[in-house]
């Protein structure tokens, strides 16, 4: 499930029309949103004059929970209030125990603040806490858990707009689609080139051309080559596009298996006439006619079962993608033990 731009403007505005709570639980695959919500609450609590003494950031790796929890119990400085941030809690080595007992009984001088991301890199989730789900129920109770989902793609999209344009820089929609294509939908990436961008093109218009200038000509056309090369009879030349991009590094395979998923989930949609216009879907919509539905789906089933092996199995990662492109452009079924032998 994703969630919209529209959803998490009043998810910030319901949190700062509320009193003040002790303990906030901030959860989900979301890290940027999450992080600015996380500053928001902190910023809105402490002075920055005085964030050197009421203010810590800690990380579950490196966190030792008496200690942490020392310095909720203790009183601020000069201050009604101190704020604590806990990131990354999904990685804590000490006890939940502990900090489940102190959530049961919050200092009401300090706002703790929790950080915790289920999953990996790649989007699957690589942890199933019992502890977080006791924290949960108990911060259910005491304080306020805000859950965060990934932005949708069009959302992705007109973040990068608005954020473009809070840096100066305005971005058409067909600038924005190859940005995220070139780099993700991970959102501190994107800003990471937004504020690139931004140094060049201060005030101006920056178009796709003007993106090479910051991404670099190759790493912005390698993935559209390879997805605009995807038609029956171009096997050949996609797969030397695929050798390529794996070669130089411009795209690491999960990158690659992540944006095709993308595209053949529009061809899907473009195919099925679901969508509401606009530069994106009359792409779709086009590339779409090289298809039937089913050859969309055998792409999409491949990608799927790549995506399990690349995270589950030390298959080399060229050949596992040169596999899905020549099973799916045959129509064919990608076969675990074929791909596991």
């Amino acid at each position: 499930m994703k969630a919209n731009l529209t959803h998490y403007r009043k998810i910030f505005n319901d949190v700062e029309r509320r009193d003040k709570v002790s303990l906030y639980l901030l959860h989900g695959s979301e890290t940027y949103i999450m992080e600015r919500m996380a500053e928001r609450i902190a910023t809105t609590i402490v002075p920055d004059d005085l964030k050197a003494f009421n203010y810590t950031v800690a990380y579950g790796s490196e966190m030792k929970v008496d200690e942490f929890l020392a310095t909720a119990s203790s009183f601020p400085f000069l201050s009604d209030c101190r704020v604590l941030v806990l990131k990354e809690l999904e990685k804590l080595r000490g006890s939940w125990k502990r900090l489940i007992a102190y959530c049961e009984k919050p200092v009401p001088s300090s706002v703790v603040i929790f950080m915790y991301n289920p999953f990996d890199g790649g989007r699957g989730k690589a942890r199933d806490s019992k502890e977080f789900e006791k924290l949960l129920s108990v911060v259910g109770r005491t304080g306020t858990e805000i859950a965060f989902e990934r932005l949708t793609d069009a959302d992705v999209r007109k973040w990068v707009v608005q954020e473009a344009k809070s840096a100066r820089v305005e971005l058409d929609a067909e600038a924005a689609d190859a940005l995220v294509l070139s780099v993700g939908d991970d959102l501190f990436d994107l800003k990471n080139e937004i504020g690139k961008l931004s140094l060049l093109y201060d005030g101006r218009r920056a178009g796709v051309a003007d993106l090479a200038a910051v991404i670099g000509s190759y790493r912005l056309n390698a993935v559209r080559d390879l997805i605009a090369s995807i038609e029956p009879g171009r096997e050949g030349r996609t797969l030397a596009i695929l050798h390529r991009i794996i070669r130089s590094g411009a795209e690491q395979p999960a990158g690659i298996i992540y944006q095709l998923t993308r595209h053949f989930l529009d061809l899907l949609k473009a195919s099925e006439g679901v969508g509401q216009g606009g530069y994106r879907y009359d792409r779709a919509r086009r590339s779409a006619r090289a298809f039937s539905a089913r050859e969309i789906v055998v792409w999409l089933e491949n990608l799927r079962r790549a995506e399990l092996l690349l995270k589950t199995s030390s298959f080399p990662e060229e050949a596992l993608l040169v596999g899905v492109f020549v099973h799916s452009f045959q129509g064919a079924y990608v076969e675990y033990p074929l791909m596991a032998a």
